[in-house]
């Protein structure tokens, strides 16, 4: 799972209107932005991010930051819109603060247990399991890390809580 970070733009009002054209032509120097979506901008590092800041800022142009994992495209995800969005190129993100990733590693437990786990946690999940070399990676509601957690431990099985 990949965490980005998105930085929401805020125009300030009365300014002329080439001034949001040459604040995009400073980003475009000087960022490499990710994706977008409108106002949004999202970037694949700490110093990307800061460096955007510092440009939105000078502007005061600055409106939000959140954190954000993008989704990988072989993952369903039906609860998308409770969770997150769609940017306009098309890729899937989730709010960080919302979507807690993790794994079910190969290696943790039998696999009878492993299968019976991810069908109870089916139930708890944002998205359907996808399967990965090395085991099963999955998103839960970022408020329920410990209902997953027992539902892991039920099963003699754990789970690797990706972190930001």
């Amino acid at each position: 799972m990949r965490h980005m970070f998105g930085v929401e733009m805020q125009i300030p009002k009365g300014k002329l209107p080439g001034f949001y054209a040459q604040v995009i032509h400073k980003i475009g120097d000087a960022v490499a932005v990710f994706d977008r979506d409108q106002q949004l901008l999202i970037v694949e590092s700490e110093t990307e991010r800061d460096k955007l800041l510092a440009i939105l800022s000078k502007h005061d142009m600055v409106a939000d930051e959140f954190g954000l994992w993008l989704v990988p495209e072989e993952m369903d995800v039906p609860l998308l819109d409770d969770y997150g969005f769609t940017s306009v190129s098309g890729r899937r993100y989730l709010y960080d603060h919302l979507a807690a990733p993790f794994a079910v590693p190969d290696q943790a437990g039998a696999d009878k247990d492993r299968w019976a786990a991810l069908e109870q946690l089916r139930e708890h999940l944002i998205g359907t399991p996808l399967q990965l070399d090395g085991g099963s990676v999955c998103f839960a509601d970022a408020s329920q890390t410990e209902l997953i957690e027992g539902i892991a431990k039920a099963f003699q099985v754990t789970v690797e809580w990706q972190s930001v």
